[in-house]
């Protein structure tokens, strides 16, 4: 549920005990844990790709993500994440005013989140899909470990089309364009999921190359696809189409399957990919050191 918490209105955390643990000093040890053992390339990451299934099935890939930014001074995250029921083509912008996690409240910065209304009617201010959603959720233990003082802004993303990527792009650059240097971009994002383990993996692919070529038109295609689609292509698309994205490069750090996961032979095949976009040439760039 979505309660008032003294003065500001607080979206609760709808998936601890599921997607990650729900008691506090658990899930700040496994966190912990699982960002000591990654080992990025870069540690200087403007924008990542996270998964955003449990930790047990791609939470090492998450912190893989998250920690190839742990460099930088970051002082907020924006996290663009799909909407997997969506029957509109709007993005929806919270009504809270923080986000509830085991380990403390993350402020939403609500200066920015009034910024993205006045762009136009493609942004909605709803929080039922932000309740209903997990994908910037599970997000929000990483961030609360490696930037604690960052503010938010979550964007649930709605049904693909062109119109809505070419505007959401703009917007991103109307209101982020001059806050690039301590912000981090978050694409919460699976890859691919399917019965079909061939066509999941090949479509993973896919995807996964155009990410690496920082592809919109690829990403968008590969989230459309009838069979075995990737998820949230439109949001790949939509930050590779913003000024956010000039003169980054795309870097895989790591890709897998949930079959050491799954429950059953009978349980959907789902590709995970971790990804950072970097300033090549740059200190903040491709670095060797662990």
């Amino acid at each position: 549920m979505i309660e008032d918490s003294g003065n500001a209105k607080l979206r609760e955390a709808t998936v601890a005990g599921i997607f990650y643990p729900e008691e506090p000093a658990e899930l700040e040890a496994r966190i912990a844990s699982l960002l000591d053992r990654a080992r990025p390339s870069t540690r200087g990451a403007y924008a990542i790709v996270s998964p955003h299934a449990g930790l047990e099935y791609s939470g090492d890939l998450a912190a893989l993500a998250w920690k190839s930014a742990s460099a930088r001074a970051v002082k907020r995250v924006l996290v663009l994440a799909p909407y997997h029921r969506a029957e509109e083509s709007l993005v929806y912008l919270p009504e809270a005013e923080a986000f509830a996690t085991p380990l403390g409240m993350v402020r939403v910065d609500t200066a920015l989140v009034e910024e993205l209304r006045d762009c136009g009617t493609l942004f909605s201010v709803n929080d039922i899909p932000h309740f209903e959603e997990h994908g910037v959720e599970v997000q929000l233990p990483f961030m609360r470990l490696l930037f604690p003082e960052a503010s938010l802004v979550p964007l649930v993303v709605g049904k693909p089309g062109q119109a809505l990527i070419k505007s959401l792009a703009s917007a991103l650059g109307i209101v982020f364009g001059g806050l690039a240097e301590d912000s981090l971009v978050v694409l919460s994002a699976d890859l691919s999921s399917g019965a079909d383990e061939e066509l999941v993996r090949r479509q993973g692919s896919l995807l996964a190359e155009a990410v690496r070529r920082l592809d919109g038109e690829a990403a968008l295609e590969a989230g459309s696809l009838a069979e075995a689609p990737a998820c949230s292509g439109h949001c790949l698309a939509s930050f590779f189409a913003s000024p956010l994205a000039a003169g980054l490069e795309g870097l895989i750090l790591g890709r897998h399957d949930s079959s050491a996961a799954r429950q059953s032979g009978d349980e959907r095949l789902v590709e995970y990919l971790a990804a950072a976009f970097v300033r090549p040439g740059g200190e903040d760039g491709p670095c060797t050191s662990s």
